[in-house]
């Protein structure tokens, strides 16, 4: 089994319930606008950026209520853009905390076995590799990043933070149909 497929394994699984619970989130955001005159607009639309301000208005939504609709939103973006950096600062803007884990980056300019067992004995004394949750996006990598944010447990995080928002939404629903 490669390298990747042994990532794959161990995190592939995670990213696809946050995934799934993003879209689930913009699947009832869309099928409560399209119950709605005045928000039908979004039903079909192919963003929703505006939705949250225009709930709020049409509901009387907390500020609270908007600002978690608006930064889960941005969050299922950043999560399906594979941007794991960024995702894991609307995580934080969310209230979430969120912790590094653990990975390191290592450039090995040429791969061999005892360049890997060299590598890996220095980064386990500390005198190599960089900390993905130290890097940029770019410089992280999205291998890096996907690793890092899977190892901190941050999809279940946003698996969470996704349900909390379709519970806004079902609220809504809710309200709409007394």
């Amino acid at each position: 089994m490669s390298q990747q497929s042994v990532i794959m394994a161990m995190f592939l699984e995670p990213f696809k319930a946050a995934a799934a619970e993003g879209a689930v989130v913009e699947l009832k955001l869309r099928l409560l606008a399209g119950t709605l005159p005045t928000l039908r607009k979004y039903a079909h639309s192919r963003r929703l950026e505006d939705i949250e301000g225009d709930l709020a208005g049409h509901f009387s939504l907390s500020e609270a209520d908007r600002k978690t609709l608006h930064l889960c939103r941005q969050l299922r973006n950043k999560l399906l853009h594979s941007d794991f950096r960024a995702a894991r600062g609307k995580l934080g803007q969310l209230g979430v905390e969120t912790s590094s884990g653990g990975v390191v980056k290592v450039d090995i300019p040429e791969p061999s076995v005892a360049a890997i067992s060299e590598k890996n004995r220095a980064v386990r004394a500390g005198t190599e590799g960089t900390p993905v949750a130290e890097a940029s996006s770019t410089d992280g990598g999205v291998l890096g990043w996907f690793m890092e944010v899977a190892n901190a447990g941050e999809f279940q995080k946003a698996v969470n933070v996704f349900k909390d928002a379709a519970a806004i939404v079902d609220r809504l629903a809710d309200i709409e149909s007394v």
